[in-house]
């Protein structure tokens, strides 16, 4: 055999075919690292321990069945065969069977569903809603042949107003999770039912397995009611317990808060009736009590006179109606005659003098807006000669000049005003000087007053106009 030579598929077909004759169904254990899953649904990851790691790969078909989710560090033992992968030469392990170590496959993954949901808030106290003050319609989710339906019909016959609307549905087994789920959506979706009851009755962890799925737990928290979970025993909790919006130990407490809430209602029913029945009681004797001492008092014995009186009134009223109904023929007739004569009249001599009277009116119009118009035209120019005598820039064309300080509008009063070292912007008629202010400013001493001074062009005149607001 040492001296056959072979390719590389044929050595690994030799190789494969020794291990799988020596190393199959073999178990491994190990600590789970780069898990990943391709996109047909193979799981690859690596097992190692201190020493060594083992590629191995889990197909699809295995895969799905997984109960948990292989996650990095967690400590596990697969069952499988050894194989060298052909396409790279790579010595692998072919898991057929994965357990977590330390706990069951079924708690890890309700561990893990139970923190991944919690993660998303849909265990959170804000978002459960409250059963429907008075719920008359009520959607059970449940086996139609298990005894957990019929313990909850038996208390439910105590309420006859409540409808039952059953959407049978597998409550254990293969595809059980996927026909929970839909019976709810269906029910939410229809609009028949006001509040929903998923159950079903005790048994162990893998029978209890279905309302522990992501499906049922999703299409819980999804539904358009509120829902309410009785699933197994009181010491029993699965996932939808902690969805739902209300959690009941059993099938039958799940019934009874439904049920109970009903007869509350009736209670209060029963409770507001008597109580409305003991005013009206109260309210009658206190009439008749009025009624007995009005018996023969003066104005109860008036009675008939007041009766008689009002009736004369209505009949005068009537009688008042039909004369006004004859006021009314005569009015209308009038207007037919007066409508006759005007008809006869000549149209064209009625049409013919509104015309030259409206004519007329035009004329009289047009003539005093003419007028109006000019006089506001000759107050608008005389006011707008004023505004031009009065304007600066007429003053500067005079002669005079107007002093700032640069950057400043404001025209310069007193020489105090002026620091040594600002530059004195002048304006002319013609244009701007610049100057220099020295280091003393100057104030003149007013003059006395004469009786033949020039009044100040800005309507003081009392002033001198050197003295004016910088005007030179």
């Amino acid at each position: 055999m040492n001296d056959r030579i072979f390719s590389p598929s044929s050595l690994i077909a030799e190789v494969n075919s020794l291990l799988e004759q020596g190393f199959k169904n073999i178990h491994v254990e190990g600590e789970i690292t780069n898990a990943s899953t391709s996109g047909r649904g193979h799981l690859y990851f690596t097992l190692k321990d201190e020493n060594a790691a083992l590629d191995c790969v889990m197909w699809a078909s295995r895969a799905r069945r997984l109960k948990f989710d292989a996650e990095d560090g967690l400590a596990v033992q697969a069952r499988g065969s050894v194989t060298i992968y052909r396409q790279r030469g790579r010595f692998q392990l072919v898991v057929d069977a994965l357990e977590p170590q330390g706990i069951g496959a079924l708690q890890l993954a309700f561990e893990q569903l139970k923190a991944k949901l919690g993660d998303e808030g849909l265990f959170d106290p804000e978002r459960k809603r409250p059963m429907p003050t008075l719920p008359s319609r009520l959607g059970i989710v449940t086996s139609a042949t298990g005894a957990a339906l019929q313990d909850m019909l038996k208390v439910l016959r105590r309420s006859p107003h409540i409808e039952v609307v059953l959407a049978p549905a597998a409550v254990q087994g293969e595809g059980a999770a996927a026909e929970i789920a839909r019976a709810v959506d269906r029910l939410g979706a229809s609009g028949l039912v006001d509040v929903i009851i998923v159950g079903r009755g005790g048994g162990s962890l893998e029978d209890l397995w279905a309302f522990n799925e992501e499906v049922v737990a999703r299409a819980i928290a999804a539904a358009a009611v509120p829902v309410i979970s009785g699933v197994g025993h009181e010491v029993d909790f699965t996932i939808a317990d902690f969805v739902a919006d209300i959690r009941a130990a059993t099938p039958t407490q799940a019934a009874e808060l439904v049920a109970a809430r009903v007869e509350e209602q009736d209670r209060r029913l029963s409770a507001a009736e008597d109580a409305l029945r003991r005013d009206l009681r109260r309210h009658l004797k206190m009439a008749g009590a009025r009624l007995e001492g009005l018996e023969g008092s003066g104005g109860l014995a008036a009675l008939p006179h007041r009766v008689a009186a009002l009736r004369q009134r209505f009949d005068r009223a009537d009688r008042l109606g039909a004369a006004l109904r004859g006021l009314a023929d005569r009015v209308r007739s009038r207007l037919v005659r007066a409508e006759a004569v005007l008809g006869r009249l000549p149209a064209r001599v009625a049409a013919g003098g509104h015309r030259r009277l409206l004519a007329s009116r035009c004329e009289q119009m047009g003539q005093l807006m003419r007028a109006r118009l000019n006089r506001c035209g000759a107050e608008l120019a005389a006011k707008r000669r004023t505004l031009s005598s009065l304007s600066p820039d007429r003053v500067l064309e005079r002669g005079y000049s107007i002093t700032t300080i640069k950057n400043s509008s404001r025209p310069l009063k007193d020489p105090a005003q002026v620091r040594a070292g600002q530059i004195l912007v002048t304006r002319l008629a013609g244009g701007e000087l610049r100057s220099l202010a020295t280091d003393r400013p100057v104030r003149r001493p007013k003059r006395a007053a004469i009786s033949d001074r020039q009044p100040s062009l800005f309507g003081d005149a009392t002033d001198d106009p050197g003295d004016r607001n910088g005007i030179d």
